[in-house]
């Protein structure tokens, strides 16, 4: 799939745009935009139509995310510091102006008078009244409606919160100490494996000094027999320092203050009125039920590790430690392997995986991928590769970007970018004041004589060719990432709304991660696997070696219920901190919180004070639960539509009509309930 390319370009400029052939070029496309934005925006206060006026509003949202989405994107993978520094300097500009239009009052009393008129309101699409539901909503949780004393002080906190919660977050992989010391008497010479001795240092009294850093402790966590040195490691590794305690009780108290002006009883009230659970105890309720249906599933995990070990077997599963585990986990292993050792990962060069992916998709939606060509200027570095996806009609629905090799200076982290959504463009908008001077945005025409905006998708990911063969192989973990950014990327390539603010994965936070790991789920199918896995050289299907794939998924599975047990408690967590953690006390009554939760659960941690590491607490904020939610709704579809034939087409339609399609513009609960039926809700998964 990447070694042979058919389609040439015209244009020579990052994503076609003809103003990104440059960083100067990219200052420029951004004044532009603000200059546009500014006048499309006194064009709403004052000569809107009431009718158009939530598409104008609409089409303002999408110069301002043309620019700060695209450069968001550019700040994390473009290798020209320039192009990096301007991106930078840009999406401050146009947040900055996001932010003045949100505290906009002009903008938000046109909106409420519109939302309040029934005449108006019943003459506008459903669509449309999604989008305005969706803008006032977002106004009133800016308070918009406050007196001036009130609403300062909401920006003020949201400023301190978002400082906090940044400076929190940086600070999340700093330890509490970088070193911990084994009394002498707490262990044997024989404790340390000899690969990890060279590492570790011996005191003038006989202790010993192990560092908390590089990869040492988490060796010797997985191998020591001695149960105290796994303790020590496991607390020094998840232990922070008191200052970020101390920014974690900042954050949550101004989270508590936002919200209490705003109106609700916390934060988490606050957070989730939107969403697709409404209420913390909605939340809690889901939480607490699959901690119990998971917990009969997590001790027979359990049990099954222990076995393995004549000391550990004879304690109840309960008194199991999370320092126990990895230990644990690598002893079962070592019991496991095969006589029979087969790379793997040779059946699934990236090639053969995208290739995959592209034959999976034209089963179950019809869709198509085809090579483009990219010359230097087109792109922001020689790896990247470009696909155009084309629906069964034959008519191409958008534009992906693969950007999915090591280097330096890119983020690190897997990620879906939408660096342009889809929408309709209205042909007023082809010659009207508000538009660019140069065609910045592809577009297509409908049979119908509709315009739409082609989306732009990128791709990052970090894989590294093999130095023997220059190929690169995927593990099996390494494909269920792609596949499942490959979700996100079709959750945005087949959303067809005619509005910027609800297409694709602009959807509520507890909705976003159900195409993504529904798509994950083909990936550890061992159908999919099979059907897709060619040796990289002599084409031989991976069949041959089926049950070492088997016995692979066995392993990777072998503490599947656990895992989403830790996900459970940690969401759990996120609800109690952000409805009723103690913020005026002690930073360390949040940490007992966390300890009582953990003393009721397997795997309990009562000895760290982790919660200071938990990072998502800033970047969640109460939601969370939201993988864990979307988790049940994936099995559920999948179920009813791919289980019996992960091919099939009827369920690959059903899913692009009833969920892809809509982005955000429908209810989420009520796209699952068309496709899975049963009157789905939180308290029946």
């Amino acid at each position: 799939m990447f070694r042979k390319f058919s389609t040439s370009l015209s244009r020579k400029a990052l994503f076609g745009n003809p103003y990104l052939s440059s960083p100067k070029g990219l200052q420029r496309f951004t004044n532009e935009t603000l200059v546009h934005a500014k006048a499309l925006t006194s064009h709403l206060l004052t000569n809107s139509d009431n009718v158009s006026y939530i598409r104008d509003l609409d089409r303002l949202s999408d110069m301002l995310c043309r620019v700060i989405d695209l450069c968001e994107f550019i700040r994390v993978a473009h290798p020209n510091s320039s192009f990096v520094k301007v991106a930078e300097d840009s999406h401050n500009i146009m947040f900055e102006y996001m932010n003045v239009l949100n505290t906009s009052f002009g903008l938000f009393k046109r909106l409420d008078d519109i939302v309040k008129n029934e005449q108006i309101w019943n003459s506008l699409s459903d669509e449309e009244k999604s989008v305005g539901k969706l803008l006032h909503l977002d106004f009133l949780k800016s308070g918009i409606n406050m007196n001036d004393e009130t609403k300062n002080k909401f920006i003020e906190l949201s400023s301190y919160i978002a400082l906090i919660g940044q400076e929190f977050n940086n600070g999340v992989n700093e330890p509490k100490e970088t070193q911990i010391v084994i009394p002498r008497g707490n262990w044997k010479d024989n404790d340390i494996p000899s690969d990890y001795k060279k590492y570790v240092s011996k005191s003038w009294d006989g202790s010993l000094k192990i560092p908390i850093y590089g990869s040492t402790p988490f060796g010797i966590l997985s191998t020591t027999p001695n149960r105290t040195i796994r303790k020590l490691i496991w607390s020094g590794l998840h232990s922070v320092p008191d200052s970020q305690l101390q920014l974690l009780q900042s954050m949550l108290k101004g989270r508590s203050a936002l919200s209490m002006i705003m109106g609700s009883d916390n934060y988490a009230e606050y957070s989730l009125m939107d969403k697709m659970a409404e209420s913390s105890e909605n939340v809690m309720k889901f939480l607490m039920q699959l901690k119990q249906k998971l917990e009969p599933k997590v001790k027979l995990e359990i049990e099954k590790l222990t076995s393995f070990d004549p000391q550990l077997s004879q304690l109840d599963p309960i008194q199991i430690k999370p320092w126990d585990r990895d230990y644990l986990i690598a002893n079962y292993l070592s019991k496991q392997k095969s006589q029979n050792i087969v790379d793997l990962s040779k059946y699934f060069s990236l090639n053969t995986v995208m290739n995959g992916l592209s034959n999976l998709f034209y089963s179950i939606y019809g869709i198509k991928f085809k090579n483009v060509e990219l010359n230097e200027e087109d792109t922001w570095h020689k790896d990247v590769k470009k696909i155009e996806a084309i629906d069964k009609n034959g008519q191409k629905i958008g534009n992906l970007y693969l950007d999915l090799y090591h280097r330096l200076n890119k983020t690190s982290h897997p990620a879906h970018f939408t660096v342009v959504c889809s929408r309709q463009i209205a042909p007023v908008e082809l010659t009207d004041q508000f538009s660019w001077s140069e065609k910045s945005v592809e577009t297509i025409s409908q049979s119908n004589g509709d315009i739409y905006q082609l989306p732009s998708i990128c791709l990052v990911c970090n894989y590294s060719p093999d130095l023997n063969t220059g190929e690169t192989f995927l593990s099996i973990d390494q494909i269920g990432t792609l596949f499942h950014e490959m979700g996100h990327a079709m959750h945005s390539l087949l959303g067809r709304t005619k509005l910027h603010n609800v297409s694709g994965t602009r959807c509520v936070t507890d909705f976003v991660e159900l195409p993504s790991i529904l798509n994950e789920t083909f990936a550890k199918d061992i159908r999919v696997l099979c059907w897709m896995g060619k040796h990289y050289k002599t084409g031989e299907s991976v069949e041959i070696h089926k049950s070492a794939l088997e016995q692979h998924l066995r392993n990777e599975a072998l503490l599947k219920y656990t895992e989403s047990y830790s996900q459970v408690k940690m969401a759990l967590l996120d609800q109690l901190v952000h409805s009723n953690a103690p913020v005026d006390g002690s930073p360390n009554e949040i940490v007992e919180m966390y300890h009582q939760l953990e003393r009721k659960t397997y795997f309990a941690d009562d000895i760290s004070n982790w919660p200071g590491k938990f990072g998502h607490l800033f970047t969640y904020g109460s939601l969370y639960y939201s993988y864990l939610l979307d988790r049940s709704l994936a099995d559920h579809v999948w179920d009813k539509l791919f289980e019996k034939d992960p091919w099939c087409r009827k369920g690959g339609e059903k899913f692009r009509m009833e969920v892809l399609e809509w982005g955000g513009s429908r209810d989420a609960w009520k796209c699952v309930d068309k496709v899975v039926g049963d009157n789905l809700s939180m308290e029946k998964l």
